[in-house]
């Protein structure tokens, strides 16, 4: 799954160089994208790591057929994904854009505030 993060985030960072702008404004907004989106693919693979790790989710996983646990994977983890960036501040980015300590801290809080509210809503 870190490969994965190491691929995809240079990928998105390469992407999103082709957009210009000419406004402080519009560079602002591509830069809180840019953060976003790179923030939301580590958050996926921590939230998939919590959840591959969790006592319950273990126990339920063995119930469930692949494609069943991968569905529900899924959908835990893309709402952590929507959701927990929705916690994390504009300081935060900059933050975790220069130290990688930082953004694995702001992953690891942003994980934990929100995906069991995501289990509780794929599990309604």
């Amino acid at each position: 799954m870190k490969k994965l993060i190491a691929v995809l985030a240079p990928l998105a960072l390469a992407l999103t160089a082709c957009v210009s702008t000419n406004t402080t404004t519009g560079m602002q907004s591509t830069t809180q994208q840019l953060g976003n989106t790179a923030l939301k693919i580590a958050i996926n693979a921590k939230c998939t790591t919590e959840l591959n790790n969790t006592a319950a989710w273990q126990t339920a996983a063995k119930l469930m057929t692949a494609t069943q646990k991968q569905n529900i994977q899924s959908e835990i983890c893309g709402c952590v994904s929507e959701k927990a960036p929705q916690s994390v501040t504009a300081v935060d980015l900059a933050a975790a854009a220069i130290d990688p300590a930082a953004r694995n801290t702001i992953v690891v809080n942003a994980v934990t505030k929100t995906i069991n509210a995501c289990v509780a809503e794929a599990v309604q």
